[in-house]
């Protein structure tokens, strides 16, 4: 584990240096699961990792999930975009 951190130190450094790009990142991933999310809301049927497909109640709740995940990962973008220019 030791070994993993020390290979990305580089790119964390880099990343710490501009946060604009990460908030970026966080933005567009928090989109996509949002978007993933919401689809799921509004069509009844969600996907799992392993491709199965969920219907009604479990859809939902999936739905919901990601839904808020997502936006959380965006707020965090948002927070970070809002931080580099403050």
């Amino acid at each position: 584990m030791y070994l993993l951190a020390r290979r990305n130190e580089a790119m964390n450094q880099w990343l710490e240096q501009n946060p604009v790009v990460l908030g970026c990142i966080f933005l567009v991933l928090g989109s996509v699961v949002a978007g993933f999310g919401v689809a799921a809301l509004v069509t009844g049927r969600a996907k799992t990792k392993w491709g199965n497909e969920l219907q009604g109640p479990l859809a939902y709740l999936q739905g919901g999930v990601m839904t808020l995940v997502g936006s959380g990962i965006g707020i965090f973008g948002l927070v970070k975009l809002v931080s580099a220019f403050l």
